[in-house]
């Protein structure tokens, strides 16, 4: 190769190792994925939504009817911190600050036997 087409040549490779090192640091620094576990442990089936505010936004809904004794995902929540969760199990509401982490983890929403609700990482 010649000395021009060689430092082309190089100044391609240089620029796509940058391209992609500025992608990788993107996707390490990307939203937490935290998995959404509903769970019915009693022995009667609930229908039930859970809504998850920022202040006075909404930023997650879901709703399910679960079956006596089981379980179901729901769709993943993509960000830590401090929300405010409210949980309605046959139309009657039960709200909990709860802190979701900032690693990938899984956060179970609980349904006791006695209807009372649960949140629990």
């Amino acid at each position: 190769m010649s000395p021009p087409t060689r430092k082309l040549a190089l100044s391609l490779l240089v620029g796509a190792l940058v391209l992609t090192a500025g992608c990788s640091a993107f996707q390490n620094s990307s939203s937490p994925t935290d998995r959404m576990q509903l769970v019915n442990q009693d022995e009667t089936s609930h229908g039930v939504v859970v809504e998850i505010t920022s202040g006075e936004e909404l930023v997650y809904s879901a709703g399910r009817t679960l079956d006596a004794e089981s379980d179901t995902q729901l769709d993943a929540f993509t960000e830590n911190g401090e929300y405010q969760v409210a949980v309605t199990v046959d139309g009657n509401t039960t709200v909990k600050t709860y802190t979701f982490p900032s690693d990938d983890s899984a956060t179970t929403i609980g349904i006791d036997n006695d209807g009372q609700v649960t949140i629990s990482t």
